[in-house]
């Protein structure tokens, strides 16, 4: 008999604090309307002075003073009401307010006098269940340890919605194991899913990265709700977990990420879909009753971390429910976090083999590193200290990929990335020591290809190089086939009088480009080519040779090379064309 009083008079504390909830809730929203009410009347008033002022000069240019001072008496009249009303409405903000700090504080303090005694109960209660023998005495301690824990689980609920709605809702974030979290998530439900007989599965996206910035407790909070839910819904058939990368953003390192848990549960209705996500409010299916204030919870969370909560369901066919969040930063693994040995990497194994790789850092730890991990590689690694350098090195060599201090990147209003973008198509790997969310990384300059934390790891370098690389390699093999060659129509005298001028003066100026990569000399061969395709009316060639000329003015370094790749091939091909 005691058991069950503690049980009644448990639930009896939380429907008190539930009605407290919503009197306070109901008072706070009266007095916003309230609030209303009187700036709509100062508006009013504000309206009706304009048309006393409009009066006002009607008046003294038909030279009716008398009317005139009517007029500016009810403007005084006006004026003092509105200072009126103006005070009424910061009174009522003022007891809004303080009724909003009365409640956040009483459900504080009452949250603390009521887990005190109730630890009590659910620790004995939990007691009772391990020693008693009695199969009966048993029942009721489960009952009390039950019902105890809901009620402590509801008064944090309501606790956490307060700040929710005051605006004291704070984001912890910090390095977190997204796989683990979700892993251990579904490890607590598995036996309660085993227990019911439910096909419970969890398929974890490869793209998804092992550490992401998130506020642990509230992420494990939502994925905990929505697969108990889903679990404790459905009577049988299935709960399918799924974890899967809904995009990217390499320049901010930032993905966006899906949680979809789908049941095939009894669904929900229509009418019961928006309902589920509001304060105290059930579905009328009793399926799904009980929900409604940890899912209201969960969406408001959602959308103050710049994500959402949604819901798909179908009476009879079961629920989807999925969460998303957007722009999660992709935590960035240095010398410092690594767990796997930098000295087996092999950097000749990056394919294509060969390249020049630029690092500009002040860092000397960082450039020699980079130094050392491309030493015995056929790549080449232009060191520079400072940006001025490095820019001018850029003009006359071919650089396949540049390693920078974002500091340095983004100086000046990212003049130097902008700068960059000018001169170069290199991809660009920033180099630091900070999350790449509290950097300024301006849209207009050089296009990132990827970040690397500071201190340094090989591991890292290599991966970010291989992909790096595969990148270039695949974009060169769209470049030629996507410049198939037009020789058709041509007659054997315009072919054999291209060569006879070629071997002038342009078979020079290419070998002289080829060996100097000099912007000026390469100008003057696609200006002696355009002269020469043109004298011998192969189209073909003059696109080519207007293209490039296009190229070094825009200083497009990598194109042009690509193209001055190309160019002997295109010659052979063009020999060939009237064999």
């Amino acid at each position: 008999m005691y058991d069950n009083e503690l049980v009644i008079f448990g639930f009896a504390i939380a429907i008190f604090i539930i009605a407290l909830f919503i009197i306070l809730k109901i008072s706070k929203t009266r007095q916003q309307e309230y609030q209303k009410t009187l700036e709509d009347e100062i508006y009013t008033l504000k309206a009706k002075i304009i048309d006393q002022e409009k009066i006002i000069k009607f008046a003294k240019n038909s030279s009716q003073s008398r009317l005139a001072l009517e007029q500016i008496k009810k403007i005084e009249s006006l004026q003092a009401e509105i200072k009126r009303h103006k005070k009424r409405v910061e009174d009522a903000k003022a007891i809004a307010q303080e009724a909003h700090n009365v409640k956040s504080k009483f459900l504080s303090n009452i949250r603390h006098e009521i887990r005190t005694p109730m630890n009590s109960v659910i620790v004995f209660a939990e007691l009772l269940v391990q020693e008693s023998k009695d199969p009966k005495l048993q029942n009721y301690a489960k009952n009390i340890y039950s019902a105890g824990k809901r009620l402590l689980d509801m008064v944090d609920d309501i606790i956490e919605l307060s700040r929710v709605e005051k605006g004291t809702f704070v984001l912890e974030e910090k390095p977190v194991d997204i796989k683990a979290l979700i892993e251990n998530v579904i490890r607590t439900q598995r036996e309660e899913a085993n227990r019911k007989g439910l096909e419970f599965t969890l398929d974890i996206d490869e793209k998804i990265p092992d550490s992401l910035m998130l506020d642990e407790s509230k992420v494990e909070d939502i994925f905990a709700n929505l697969i108990e839910n889903a679990v404790k819904f459905t009577s049988n058939g299935y709960v399918r977990v799924k974890l899967e990368e809904d995009g990217q953003d390499i320049a901010k390192n930032s993905i966006n990420f899906l949680l979809i848990v789908e049941d095939s549960g009894n669904g929900i209705a229509d009418e019961d879909k928006e309902k589920i996500f509001e304060i105290f409010e059930n579905s009328n299916d009793k399926e799904v009753q009980g929900v409604g204030l940890g899912l209201s919870i969960n969406k408001r969370m959602a959308k103050l971390m710049n994500g959402d909560i949604f819901v798909e369901s179908k009476v009879g066919k079961g629920s989807k429910f999925t969460f998303v969040l957007h722009g999660v930063e992709v935590v960035l693994m240095s010398a410092d976090s690594k767990e796997y040995n930098d000295d087996m990497i092999d950097f000749s194994l990056i394919k294509p083999s060969g390249g020049t790789i630029m690092i500009i850092d002040e860092d000397a730890k960082a450039r020699g590193l980079v130094r050392d991990s491309f030493f015995e590689s056929a790549f080449k690694v232009l060191s520079y200290d400072n940006p001025r350098d490095a820019i001018e090195a850029l003009k006359h060599n071919n650089v396949d990929m540049i390693l920078i201090d974002i500091d340095i990147l983004t100086s000046d209003d990212n003049a130097v990335s902008k700068i960059l973008k000018g001169i170069s198509n290199a991809p660009v790997v920033t180099l630091t020591d900070k999350q790449i969310s509290k950097v300024d990384l301006q849209f207009n300059a050089a296009e990132i290809a990827g970040h690397l934390k500071k201190p340094l790891s090989k591991s890292e370098l290599f991966k970010i190089s291989l992909h790096v690389f595969k990148e270039k390699e695949i974009n060169s093999h769209l470049l030629i086939s996507e410049s198939e060659d037009n020789f058709v129509d041509l007659q054997k005298s315009q072919v054999e009088h291209f060569f006879q001028l070629a071997s002038k003066n342009l078979n020079k100026l290419y070998d002289k480009a080829i060996q100097t990569h000099d912007l000026e000399t390469i100008k003057l061969f696609a200006e002696e080519l355009l002269s020469i395709s043109m004298d011998c009316s192969i189209e073909d060639m003059v696109t080519f040779a207007d293209k490039l000329l296009v190229k070094i003015e825009l200083f497009e370094i990598d194109a042009i090379n690509g193209m001055m790749q190309q160019y002997p091939q295109k010659v052979s091909r063009l020999k060939n064309s009237v064999v």
